[in-house]
């Protein structure tokens, strides 16, 4: 019995040493990773802070309460700036209050450049500026050569030769383009061109997005675009070779069903995005430092079949201002039917619960750049432009049009074109890799409309009638619903 006691007793005293221990360590304040004298880094780091404090405690970091975590642990995200960077850590508990003070040195790394001579490489290279964009080759027209697609600024390539007003560059060893030269900057003698392997990936959702960010060390140039079968985003990265060795893709993707790639050659790195759904409602590709982002937009969902409830749509007026458009046989100036009809597609769309954002409201003088960043600015989820035909033989009809860039968007064109065509109008034709300014975006479904043509005076004879504009702005409303009664029906999820 005695015996028993004393190792009740033994037990007894251990725990209390025990509890005594554990309320003494927990009665204390400690910085457990963050708090160290100087640190290199760029103004703008950030910088972490953990520790642990009381449970229960009001634990303060700079002033600016932090989560406690029932552990007793709790963190702080910094952001430093160079010099001296004071931190104050508290916590409050039980009428009680722990403090620790202490200070981050932030000291800037001297960077040095690497000054190569110019012998080192011997060609020249050209960065681009903003709005720069890759041409497939040399020829004009009306409408300039044939784009590509747009690049983001700091893009170092080689320059091979000069046409015109256009650089021929070397995207990799078995590829070229062409790029306008008042869209590019020479670089110092000696710079080399752009070459990169690739780092990690992260596929993530942001908003009404899914993001793939491709990390590597320099910009290099891209070549982007949609296939319908297999319906994906490829875009092609020149100048990389493989170094990803994990691709971090989270499970609440709405766009996005998964992502891979394929070294095509030793310097060109595709990246492939396979697509959810039917039908795409937008991509872009932008550098963000040194790592290539593409944002694919999420599929906007009616609230019923074709309803277009919702929606922000963009209609633009084409001409306005000194560019006047065609004008008829009869004095009737392009410009001025545009705008009426795109005033009578407003208030249409608008009937239906649509928002609608117009690039002009007036005889403005826009130019192509303006009205692309008026809908960007906006956030359009859709674009149409509106214009009259001319050319041919004046004593013929013309006809009605529908007209797109994209292969993801030519079921739009053709949806549009279906409905202006119950109006017993001549079939000029649904026109695909229209190369007009408007239909250049990715980043949100778009489509030309050009109605009947100026210069036929029995289609100027119905352009004339108000009552006939508005029927066809009807008819175009009406294709947008019939294209979104697709789009709905085709969604995998609800």
């Amino acid at each position: 019995m005695k015996k028993h006691l004393f190792y009740y007793y033994l037990t007894a005293i251990a725990a209390l040493f025990i509890s005594f221990s554990t309320i003494s360590a927990q009665e204390s304040l400690k910085i457990v990773r963050g708090k160290i004298d100087t640190l290199k880094a760029l103004p703008g780091s950030v910088h972490y802070i953990t520790g642990v404090a009381p449970a229960g405690s009001t634990v303060y970091v700079n002033g600016t309460e932090v989560k406690q975590y029932k552990t007793g642990s709790f963190g702080a995200e910094l952001r430093l700036a160079e010099g001296e960077n004071p931190v104050l850590v508290k916590a409050e508990f039980s009428g009680a209050a722990l403090e620790e003070k202490f200070s981050i040195f932030l000291v800037k790394p001297q960077i040095k450049e690497a000054v190569m001579p110019e012998s080192d490489f011997p060609g020249v290279v050209v960065s681009t500026r903003e709005r720069a964009y890759l041409n497939y080759g040399v020829g004009e027209d009306r409408l300039g050569g044939a784009k590509i697609n747009f690049l983001s600024p700091g893009i170092k390539m080689e320059l091979l030769d000069s046409a015109n007003f256009l650089y021929k560059v070397r995207l990799s060893d078995s590829r070229h383009a062409f790029i306008p030269k008042s869209l590019v900057k020479r670089e110092p003698a000696g710079t080399r061109p752009a070459a990169s392997l690739t780092s990690s990936w992260s596929v993530s959702k942001s908003g009404k997005s899914d993001v793939i960010r491709v990390a590597l060390s320099d910009r290099l140039p891209y070549i982007i675009y949609q296939e319908m079968e297999p319906r994906r985003i490829v875009a092609e990265i020149h100048g990389a070779a493989n170094n990803s060795n994990w691709i971090t893709q989270y499970l609440d993707l709405e766009s996005v069903e998964y992502v891979d790639f394929n070294q095509v050659s030793h310097d060109i790195y595709r990246v492939n995005i396979y697509l959810k759904d039917k039908y795409s409602w937008g991509y872009k590709a932008e550098y963000i430092g040194n790592s290539l982002v593409i944002t694919v937009k999420h599929t906007p969902q009616p609230a019923y079949k074709g309803s277009l409830a919702g929606l922000k749509i963009g209609v633009d007026a084409g001409h306005g201002g000194t560019a006047s458009g065609a004008v008829s046989t009869s004095g009737i100036k392009e410009k001025d039917l545009n705008l009426a009809m795109a005033y009578m597609l407003k208030r249409e769309l608008e009937k239906k619960g649509a928002s609608v954002v117009l690039s002009r409201g007036d005889d403005s003088d826009l130019t192509m750049y303006e009205r692309v960043d008026i809908f960007d600015a906006a956030g359009v989820d859709l674009m149409v432009s509106v214009h009259c035909n001319a050319g041919g033989n004046p004593l013929r009809p013309g006809g009605t049009s529908t007209y797109y860039k994209h292969i993801e968007y030519r079921d739009l064109a053709k949806s549009v074109l279906e409905r202006l065509l119950e109006l017993d109008v001549k079939n000029f034709g649904l026109i695909g890799n229209f190369n007009f300014s408007l239909n250049a975006p990715t980043f949100y479904p778009n489509l030309l409309v050009e109605t009947l043509f100026m210069s036929s005076l029995q289609d100027e004879e119905m352009l004339a009638d108000p009552v006939f504009q508005n029927m066809m702005m009807k008819r175009v409303v009406s294709g947008l619903e019939d294209y979104m009664k697709k789009v709905k029906s085709s969604l995998k999820r609800r």
